[in-house]
């Protein structure tokens, strides 16, 4: 038997909604550094009454030729592992982190082969190389297969910080702990890192114990909020490489520039965390610490646990409804004036991140535990230490948010991001003002500027079938895309097919010169409206050969875009067996 065979090429994708989006978009090193790394959080931090419960990290992630790592940094007051038999025990028992991943990114019901689990667990002390605080699996289509084994030592370890001269294993308060782990490509049997913009999932869980077995089991953190250890349907996702945007085509028109006091549109903005003083973490109230009215933002992280004080995250949302509708953004910046930093002697260069988070907080109510996720890290910009107070505004600084903006546009809400750093050293911490800061100093405020413009008119055509027999009919389709301007649709049928029967259009005036042997449409159709035009034609001609023609659509400005199709008369066919796989 023989299958005669036409080929047709399509790509596909089911894309996320922005309500539903976890994504961190992974950097590329030769070798790590996790001051550059892709960071993102999640969890709540323990009240500071005492009360055990809860756990927050910030998880960096990074990728090189050989491998895949992971830097989880857990703040928790209360450390406990089992010190007596790890590997007769189940670790997430415990303090431990597990990372799930889906290879494949298909978003199966079940862990099927190409999902993978790791799990590191808290090692406090005497543990040799950890051995026996890490376990792995690897789904087998129902669930998970702990039997499955995997080469991923190097490098991966768990250590923690302690409040002397309490630590570990006591009701006593601690400060967290963290995790590096390493996961080679050759632990998932690749040779190297998948290309630049590939997608897999990604979930983390973050497991815990505040006293001694039985009592003491918390309720474990994920990442995403609704991840399901076993669906791996739930799970977040991972981008390796950093995103690239670009804009449709557009006519620039106009510039919005959105600035508290410029009357363009409101803007909210506050920090959470230490500030400048390192006042937050538990020396605060992350449940109700706010400060929504302080004429300044702070960024600032570090690896040292013991000083999540320090630690601080600056949110922004801005109104975006004097921007027009219908528009094309062209282009979006937020601009900040940083003014001063931690010790100057010691401050190091930050790369502060622009991510987009969700929208649903307020200045006057956001804390450090109801700070909204991430939805993905898009851009950053280098901010340098000052040495000395440079005078106001203070020095500027722009990130490209065209990605961000477009988006919150598109989906009719305001721009929502977050302004945070995966560094590493101490005296991490950068300053700027904030939109309470006084009229005098008004510029310094944080300025989205936006350019938009109408979107250029565009032209599609196809034809079916794309392989017609001598004699046989064929049914051209011509889309248009219109931008709100009169247009104009000229099309020179190819001379080898007859004149149009049933010319329809689903809106505009569609018409047919026979002297000419031309399609002509005129219209105006709103902005990214779209206009189908079908017409069916016969082919007299024999073959093989091959037709082609091509629209031009012109917009009133002058703008033109082309559209070609092409068939063949009588083509060869390509019978291929059929091959049965018992």
């Amino acid at each position: 038997m023989a299958l005669t065979v036409l080929m047709f090429l399509a790509a596909s994708y089911t894309a996320q909604t922005q309500s539903e989006m976890r994504r961190v978009n992974v950097p590329y090193f030769d070798d790590i550094s996790w001051a550059e790394a892709a960071v993102f959080w999640f969890g709540r931090v323990d009240l500071p009454d005492g009360t055990p419960g809860r756990n927050y990290a910030d998880v960096r992630v990074a990728y090189t030729a050989t491998e895949l790592a992971l830097f989880v940094n857990v703040v928790d007051y209360y450390l406990w592992y089992n010190r007596d038999n790890p590997q007769a025990g189940d670790l997430t028992e415990y303090d431990a982190v597990a990372v799930y991943l889906d290879t494949a990114h298909d978003k199966a019901a079940t862990p099927q082969a190409d999902d993978y689990l790791f799990i590191s667990g808290l090692c406090l002390y005497g543990c040799g190389d950890g051995t026996l605080y890490r376990q792995e699996g690897r789904g087998d289509g129902s669930g998970w297969d702990m039997t499955w084994t995997a080469n991923w030592s190097d490098g991966t370890w768990a250590s923690w910080e302690g409040n002397p001269a309490y630590n570990n294993n006591e009701n006593t308060f601690d400060y967290g702990w963290w995790s590096y782990l390493h996961i080679p490509w050759s632990a998932l049997g690749m040779s190297g890192p998948p290309p630049q913009g590939t997608t897999w999932g990604l979930g983390v869980i973050l497991y815990d114990r505040d006293d001694r077995p039985p009592a003491g089991a918390v309720t474990p953190q994920t990442w995403p909020e609704n991840l399901d250890a076993t669906r791996p349907n739930t799970w977040g996702e991972m981008r390796f490489g950093l995103p690239t945007y670009s804009p449709p085509a557009a006519i620039r028109e106009g510039t919005t520039v959105i600035r508290r006091g410029l009357g363009a549109g409101d803007v909210e903005d506050a920090w959470v965390g230490g500030g400048g003083t390192c006042g937050g973490g538990h020396k605060g109230n992350p449940d109700q610490d706010n400060y929504g009215d302080d004429g300044n933002l702070f960024v600032a992280n570090q690896s040292l646990i013991a000083d999540f004080p320090c630690f601080s995250k600056s949110l922004l949302k801005f109104d975006l409804s004097e921007v027009p509708t219908g528009k094309v953004i062209i282009s979006a910046t937020l601009t900040l004036h940083h003014w001063g930093n931690a010790d100057p002697t010691e401050a190091q260069p930050s790369l502060i991140w622009l991510m987009t988070v969700d929208d649903n907080w307020q200045e006057g109510t956001l804390t450090w535990n109801n700070a909204p996720p991430v939805r993905q890290n898009l851009t950053a910009t280098w901010v340098n230490p000052l040495a000395a107070f440079p005078g106001w505004p203070g020095i500027r600084y722009d990130w490209d948010a065209t990605q961000a903006v477009a988006e919150a546009y598109a989906d009719g809400r305001p721009l929502s991001i977050a302004l945070y750093t995966a560094d590493t050293n101490s005296h991490s911490s950068k300053y700027f003002k904030s939109s309470e800061t006084g009229d005098w100093n008004a510029v310094a405020r944080p300025t989205l500027t936006v350019v938009w413009g109408s979107p250029l008119a565009t032209v599609s055509k196809s034809v079916f079938p794309v392989s017609p027999q001598s004699g046989n009919a064929i049914t051209y389709t011509i889309t248009l895309l219109g931008n709100g301007q009169p247009l104009t649709l000229t099309d020179s049928l190819p001379t080898q097919v007859s004149a149009p029967v049933g010319l329809d259009a689903t809106a505009g005036t569609p018409s047919y010169d026979a002297g000419r042997h031309l399609l002509t449409w005129h219209g105006t159709p709103g902005v990214a409206q779209a206009i189908t035009i079908t017409l069916s034609v016969t082919v007299p001609v024999s073959g093989p050969l091959a037709v082609a023609n091509t629209a031009v659509l012109t917009a009133a400005d002058g703008h033109t875009s082309t559209a070609g199709a092409t068939f063949i008369v009588d083509a060869y066919q390509v019978c291929l067996p059929i091959v049965a796989h018992r």
